[in-house]
């Protein structure tokens, strides 16, 4: 699969269960342009990028672990962790 598609199959995850947590929250799969420290060289990736209308705690981008174990078992307790945390 290429990377557009990992990030689209946990966006379809996390979908799921984000209603939940809070149903203003929204999650979207955003291209970034990313500059190592040590490199002059951008490249491209993406993030699953976690927005609030009205909570700007609830603003965060996050990578995954581009693999369907990742997505199935670990993907969801990894966004509600980081969701308690903000919610602290």
């Amino acid at each position: 699969m290429s990377p557009t598609d990992w990030y689209e199959l946990a966006k379809q995850k996390v979908d799921t269960f984000l209603s939940l947590l809070d149903p203003e929250l929204e999650v979207t799969v955003e291209q970034i342009g990313i500059k190592p420290y040590d490199h002059d060289e951008e490249y491209e990736s993406y993030v699953l990028l976690f927005a609030h209308p009205s909570n700007d705690m609830l603003h965060w981008s996050m990578e995954i672990n581009p693999s369907l174990d990742f997505i199935d078992n670990e993907l969801e307790t990894t966004v509600r962790n980081i969701y308690a945390q903000r919610m602290q």
